[in-house]
């Protein structure tokens, strides 16, 4: 007799049995990782002996922990991402012969010499006794030249001589060409250099400048090589004239010449002279003397945004103390709006090779006064094919400058098409590596003719001139730098939300590599044990059975 045993139960029973068999697997997953996980308080949610209120209460101050764990994790990660980045100071001190001397620009508040134009009688001249300027006599020369010096005027000037742009002269276009025919010579203005205790001509060191507020005089700054893209500029004229270098001492140092040391023996001692007939009063106004900025040799100088006022017949002192910011590596990596800063390749500038915050607030102050005015100042850089603005545009060039101050009146530029995001395409944000400095001014005056008298010093014609003498040098030897380093890297965010899961919920990188493993690998294995048990007690049965019948047989 021979007897068979085939399957008989349907693909529904089946499926349930899979089913009821994947639910087993399920708990008994949940259950031996509750019981082994490492996680604090995973372990009482399955535990035979707490009653359901017991496994609740752990429930929900798991629950309240995980919360409270994220809010800080959220908050971590929101200071990683917005503020990454800190400027602290250096760990050492810098010594002032690692850094290139400042950038001395001084700007004589008299413009034009009186024996070229004497400004202020011509335009008595011009107006006539009763103010009529109908019956003006001047010739064209004459009128362009005083267009010319009127633009570097002040807004006294331009209030009580309003008639004089619209007078008729020739085009307005060769304004820089004039003023440099008329402006006082290096000659006129500096009398003497020294620097690192040494004298020299003056003439090899001071550079013409074109300002806005004329022809002024540099000392230390870059080539316009080396600051302008010449292929972009127009060749009217050039920005800047080139060093000399007739004297030994600029044949032996490079430009821009750096610190020697601390002290006034190390710094630069400059004699001014100023002829009493050239003052003027109508154009600048009261205020009589020079204009000096200081800046780094890289940047063009722009006198109207800050300068140090030298008064006639003072001797003023300027002890500086170097004010130097640097970007560490860590901090280059983020991106510009992470540090705020730029670095040279990262913003280009139309005109200038060289990227620093006052080269790009001239650029953008330059490009909002062709959007207004359809021109530039003089001063500013431009394209061959830009015009000139007037002396009738000189109104729409200060409100242009003064429009990128007007954060208070933010519906009079959004009113204007074009203008607002023209101003916020300026972005001009610091350098990464940049240089300001602090001063301390220290002044007295100066008795030249007492001086002369008691030293009977043989000079011609000294009380038809005033002296003023200026100094400048650096403090200290060494001073202390600031550095744009990393707050809180990828690292430190790291270790914060470690801190952080450990403090609220004992959780490691092992802790979820565990939860990993619980919900990949352990339910598979524990499935494959299961049919392997399940195929080795049917084959156990199967050898019963086969037993049993052989027996009966």
């Amino acid at each position: 007799m021979q007897l068979s045993f085939a399957p008989c139960a349907s693909s529904a029973a089946m499926r349930a049995f899979s089913k009821r068999s994947r639910k087993a697997i399920r708990s008994e997953v949940f259950r031996e990782y509750c019981s082994s996980s490492s996680i604090h308080g995973v372990r009482y949610f399955d535990q035979v002996e707490r009653t359901s209120c017991e496994r609740f209460w752990w429930i929900v101050v798991f629950l309240l922990s995980m919360i409270g764990c994220g809010i800080m994790i959220y908050k971590a990660y929101v200071k990683w991402n917005q503020a990454p980045i800190i400027v602290s100071f250096s760990e050492k001190t810098t010594p002032v012969w690692e850094v290139q001397f400042p950038a001395i620009t001084i700007c004589p508040e008299t413009k034009v010499p009186s024996s070229k134009l004497n400004f202020t009688a011509k335009m008595n001249e011009f107006k006539g006794e009763d103010g009529d300027y109908s019956n003006a006599t001047l010739d064209q020369q004459v009128v362009d030249q005083l267009k010319a010096v009127s633009q570097l005027c002040n807004m006294i000037f331009q209030s009580n001589n309003y008639y004089l742009p619209f007078v008729n002269g020739t085009s307005e276009d060769d304004v820089v060409n004039i003023l440099k025919n008329l402006s006082l010579s290096r000659h006129e203005v500096i009398g003497l250099c020294i620097y690192d205790n040494y004298y020299t001509r003056c003439v090899d060191y001071m550079k013409e400048t074109i300002t806005e507020e004329g022809i002024c005089y540099s000392f230390n700054m870059m080539s316009e090589q080396e600051i302008f893209r010449k292929n972009v500029l127009h060749t009217d004229h050039n920005y800047m004239e080139d060093w000399y270098d007739s004297t030994e001492y600029s044949k032996n140092d490079t430009i821009p010449l750096h610190a020697r040391g601390a002290g006034l023996q190390a710094g630069l001692m400059l004699f001014l002279k100023q002829t009493k007939k050239d003052m003027d009063y109508m154009c600048t106004g009261f205020s009589q003397g020079y204009k000096l900025i200081l800046h780094d040799p890289n940047e063009y100088p722009q006198i109207s945004k800050h300068h140090i006022r030298i008064p006639i017949s003072h001797e003023v002192s300027i002890a500086l103390k170097p004010q130097m910011i640097v970007t560490s590596q860590s901090a280059a990596d983020y991106s510009w709006e992470k540090r705020q800063c730029f670095f040279n390749n990262e913003r280009y500038l139309k005109f200038f090779k060289v990227y620093n915050q006052d080269n790009c607030e001239l650029e953008c102050i330059t490009n909002l006064t062709l959007a207004l005015c359809g021109c530039v100042r003089f001063s500013m850089p431009r394209a061959n094919k830009t015009k000139v603005c007037p002396l009738h545009q000189w109104h729409c060039m200060f409100d242009a400058r003064s429009i990128l101050k007007q954060n208070d009146n933010i519906s009079k530029i959004r009113a204007m098409e074009g203008i607002e995001k023209l101003i916020s395409n300026c972005n001009c944000l610091p350098a990464c590596s940049s240089v300001h400095y602090d001063v301390e001014i220290t002044q007295t005056s100066l008795d030249m003719e007492k001086f002369i008298q008691a030293n009977k010093i043989p000079i011609r014609d000294s009380d038809e001139f005033f002296i003023s003498t200026i100094e400048i040098y650096f403090k200290e030897s060494h001073f202390i730098t600031s550095k744009r380093s990393e707050l809180y890297g990828l690292v430190d965010f790291l270790a914060n939300c470690g801190g952080l899961l450990g403090l609220f919920m004992g959780v490691s990188i092992l802790s979820l590599l565990e939860i990993c493993y619980f919900i990949t690998i352990r339910p598979f294995s524990l499935r494959r044990k299961k049919n392997i048990t399940s195929i080795k007690r049917t084959n156990e049965v199967n050898s019963s059975l086969l037993a049993v019948v052989t027996k009966v047989d």
